[in-house]
């Protein structure tokens, strides 16, 4: 098999197991914030994260498992990085499970933009109309012009703008850096900053239930294993195909909120999962096609 064409498949399905794992983060933010507030799930959600990717981080570098190469580069992804996620949970608190996904995965739009400039990485015609048609589908699935558009939905545009800044400085650390170190080091400074609001500010910290407890230390476990696998998916592919890989999270969220949480799909959301999902395809078949040339 062709190098390129390996590391596409490789990718690919290292991007699919996240997206997997990125459904399961969801649905326990989504019932985490019934009763917990922001500052508790993010200071748990970063702690819990910290052993596992330490323990990867070692096996994977060694002594140099905390070397950080492009330092700032390293801190912009922190910046995008906890604050894409701020809004992300704010979405996902005020909106709809898909409809907060739908909303975060418009990042795709601006990836477009964005690594051409960045990364020197070429998007083509179809690409690019693939990535739009993408954008369509999440009109549709998202109804904006409905009667029960909510203004909440700023947190997904906010968190789909973090997320595509997000998207091109972990394409840049993964031609520098182990995505391993850069798993530790987010999540470590993501620890200590929201610690450092706590710090001032004691109350916002939270004690939570048993059952609560629980639910934050599988999210965070979930994270550390998400950190890794889609970290290591944009050593393999362009930021661009990443992100339209990643549309596949809006109708398995989608789907899995009506499964879960009783949030009924219309046709017109069926019909936006359709189209996001054949934007996904094409813009993949159009990337394998493009490197076997």
């Amino acid at each position: 098999m062709d190098e390129t064409l390996k590391n596409l498949t490789k990718g690919t399905l290292i991007a699919l197991t996240g997206i997997l794992v990125g459904i399961a983060i969801s649905i326990v933010i989504k019932m985490l914030t019934t009763n917990v507030n922001l500052v508790t799930i993010l200071f748990y959600r970063f702690l819990f994260s910290l052993p596992l990717l330490i323990g990867f981080s070692l096996f994977a570098c060694g002594a140099q498992f905390y070397l950080i190469n492009d330092k700032l580069v390293m801190f912009l992804r922190v910046v995008f990085g906890i604050s894409g996620l701020v809004f992300w949970i704010l979405a996902i608190k005020t909106l709809s499970l898909g409809l907060a996904t739908a909303l975060f995965h418009s990042s795709v739009l601006f990836v477009a933009f964005l690594a051409p400039i960045f990364l020197n990485e070429r998007t083509t015609i179809i690409r690019f109309l693939a990535s739009l048609t993408g954008l369509f589908g999440v009109f549709l699935l998202t109804n904006p012009l409905g009667e029960n558009f909510s203004i909440n939905v700023i947190f997904g545009v906010c968190s789909a703008i973090c997320g595509a800044c997000l998207s091109v400085s972990l394409r840049k650390l993964g031609k520098t850096d182990h995505p391993a170190t850069v798993a530790l080091i987010y999540n470590l400074f993501g620890a200590i900053t929201i610690g450092l609001v706590i710090f001032a500010k004691p109350t916002l910290l939270v004690r939570p239930s048993v059952e609560e407890f629980s639910l934050l230390m599988i999210l965070g476990i979930l994270v550390s294993i998400t950190q890794i696998l889609l970290t290591n998916a944009y050593y393999f592919l362009d930021a661009v195909v990443v992100s339209c890989l990643g549309y596949l999270r809006v109708p398995l969220a989608a789907l899995t909120a009506f499964i879960l949480f009783s949030e009924t799909l219309s046709k017109s959301e069926i019909l936006g999962a359709t189209v996001i999902v054949s934007s996904s395809c094409l813009i993949l078949f159009q990337t394998s096609r493009q490197k076997n040339i």
